[in-house]
């Protein structure tokens, strides 16, 4: 069909495919309809002038045939009549002559009058010719009639000769204008013949050439459409077969303002879609691929926040993940400066977050507000998509994508997948971490175990040693504990040990680590501390413990600590340990609920079980 297409100031009509073939529709059909008219033009003349030879002109040269015919019988007769010797013979003519031959003469004159009712000019033949016989039926009347001939008596032979030749006279007239009005009739018949004929042989030659002409017309317009699209579509084809079979090709080259030209334009976007999406693949299977070595969690989630940034032009990523306890939603990576997520994700329940709540992809700052209301991303000023991350039916967080603009059904697709692929990845490395952190934690105090207790020692004795720093352990163990669990139950001693584990916590430096080193006793590492610096964090852990109060233990809770340096009294894991115990037993020696700094070269005493009890 046809459209209009601004160029410039103007306006250009386009013509498209089927426009085309209706073009050439609407040249042919009124051609082949032209033909058809004049042939039927052509076919009706030649059936009027048929009709007109058979119905009217034979017609009406039988009628003078018939004229003629019986002016013929007449005249012999009345030939016969004068010839006639016997009354019955005469009387016989004569009634061949009134009952047959005259009335067969005037009814040929009629048929011949309604013939030329339309034609003055052969009427007025007629009338003569009528006119011309008239004196032989006067003869008839009176001469040549039985009664007439009775009354006048028989004619002599010189009476007859002279009555045959004034008959002669009378129709030869007649008959001559008869074969006339025949010879004539005839002809017009001849003629009529010859005009069918020849309009039969000109609608012929007209029909001919039009068939000819649309033939030609309908072949030089199908070979410009051909010329003009069988290229092109033969180009499109061998581009399509080239991107379909992955190989390199260059890009089309539409010309045209048709429905081709638009199938080109939209090839050569399907090849730019293409490769847009080979690139988004190929960046989509390098995070997946980067993802599977990422270590720890924290740097998985950075690796999703890093992606969809590059995947997703102007946008800021957050990964929300719960924490280990399931109860609050904390930001797994930085948040931008000045966000109002900073605020409040202080503390905020996992259902606050819409996507998490539901877990299905949740729209925020769009045109139409939706229904459900998020506590974290409403009211932000931007547009927002938090997509769940969501493992087993299980939502473990979200990834909250914040834009400038909104986005398209591509980059709603690429969080999408991104999220769908990361999730169970994330999954694991939580697991993992937890699976780790339970194995080398203590699962009453929340304090590293014994293993990772002596891993860790090990590493910052390393560390101590190659930066000749000084790193302070203070050896801390409860005063009396077996008494409590005797009197009290293991229930309730347990409860003494998570206590004092949360003591200990509360009182530790960021970069200060403690651990259950067995039973009742726990070891504190203090990097870059001297004993003297390290005394006073001693005893806000003392004094933490003895302020602990628990229902149905009516005594106090009280702690013994020993504390040794690494450069000031050992240069190994097993010295450190060694001296900080040693100086522990002081402390039990002393009295307990006490601190005491190791001393060089200073023997165990002998009592040791009876102090560490």
């Amino acid at each position: 069909m046809t459209t209009s297409e601004p160029i410039g100031d103007q306006r250009r009509i386009r013509l498209g495919v089927g426009g085309k073939f209706l073009l050439i529709l609407c040249v042919l059909v009124p051609a082949v309809v032209s033909v058809a008219v004049v042939a039927g033009l052509g076919l009706r003349r030649m059936h009027d002038g048929t009709t007109t030879l058979t119905d009217q002109r034979l017609r009406t040269v039988q009628h003078s045939a018939d004229l003629v015919s019986a002016a013929y019988a007449l005249h012999e007769t009345a030939l016969l009549q004068i010839a006639a010797d016997n009354p019955q013979m005469d009387a016989s003519v004569n009634t061949e002559l009134d009952e047959v031959l005259v009335p067969r003469f005037r009814s040929a004159d009629v048929a011949l009058r309604g013939d030329y009712a339309e034609d003055p000019a052969s009427l007025t033949e007629l009338q003569r010719i009528r006119q011309g016989l008239q004196p032989y039926l006067d003869l008839h009347g009176t001469q040549l009639s039985t009664e007439g001939r009775a009354a006048a008596g028989r004619l002599s032979a010189a009476g007859r000769a002279r009555l045959a030749d004034r008959i002669d006279e009378i129709f030869t007239d007649v008959v001559e204008r008869g074969e006339r009005m025949r010879a004539r009739e005839s002809a017009l018949a001849d003629d009529t013949r010859q005009d069918a004929d020849a309009t039969y042989r000109s609608t012929l030659v007209e029909l001919s050439g039009g068939v000819v002409a649309v033939l030609v017309l309908g072949l030089v317009m199908v070979a410009v459409l051909v010329r003009h699209l069988v290229p092109r579509i033969r180009g499109y084809s061998r581009f399509a077969t080239e991107v379909a079979a992955g190989r390199p090709t260059d890009v089309l080259t539409p010309s045209g303002g048709d429905e081709l030209t638009e199938l080109g334009h939209a090839l050569n976007a399907m090849v730019v879609q293409r490769e847009l999406q080979a690139q988004v693949e190929a960046a989509q299977a390098e995070f997946v691929d980067t993802l599977q070595v990422a270590d720890t969690e924290d740097e998985a989630h950075d690796l999703v926040k890093r992606h969809l940034e590059r995947s997703v032009p102007g946008s800021s990523v957050v990964v929300l993940r719960r924490n280990n306890s399931a109860n609050k939603l904390e930001a797994a990576t930085p948040l931008p400066p000045g966000d109002a997520l900073t605020d409040r994700l202080g503390g905020a329940d996992p259902r606050s977050c819409a996507a998490v709540r539901v877990g299905k992809t949740h729209h925020s700052g769009g045109t139409t507000p939706a229904l459900l209301t998020c506590a974290i991303c409403t009211g932000r000023g931007q547009r927002s998509t938090c997509q769940p991350l969501l493992v087993g039916g299980q939502v473990i967080g979200s990834v909250l994508v914040s834009l400038d603009h909104p986005p398209t059904a591509d980059q709603d697709a690429a969080v999408r997948q991104t999220v769908a692929q990361a999730a169970p990845m994330l999954a694991n490395l939580r697991n993992l971490a937890i699976a780790e952190f339970r194995a080398n934690s203590d699962a009453l105090t929340g304090l590293p175990n014994k293993r990772a207790t002596d891993d860790t020692l090990k590493r910052m004795v390393a560390f101590a040693n190659r930066s000749l720093s000084p790193l302070s352990a203070i050896m801390l163990d409860l005063d009396h504990f077996k008494q409590i669990n005797d009197r009290y139950g293991h229930g309730k001693g347990d409860e003494v040990l998570a206590a004092v584990g949360a003591a200990i916590t509360a009182n530790l430096r960021v970069s200060d680590f403690a651990g259950r080193f067995g039973g009742e006793e726990f070891l504190i590492l203090l990097p870059e501390t001297t004993t003297a610096s390290a005394l006073p964090s001693a005893e806000r852990i003392r004094t933490a413990i003895a302020a602990i109060t628990l229902t149905g233990l009516d005594r106090d809770i009280t702690a013994s600590l020993g504390i040794a340096d690494l450069l000031e009294h050992a240069g190994s894991p097993d010295g450190l340990i060694h001296e900080a115990d040693r100086a522990l037993y002081a402390a039990k020696a002393q009295g307990r609920n006490r601190t005491v700094i190791a001393a060089p070269a200073e023997p165990a005493p002998t009592d040791v079980p009876e102090l560490m009890s």
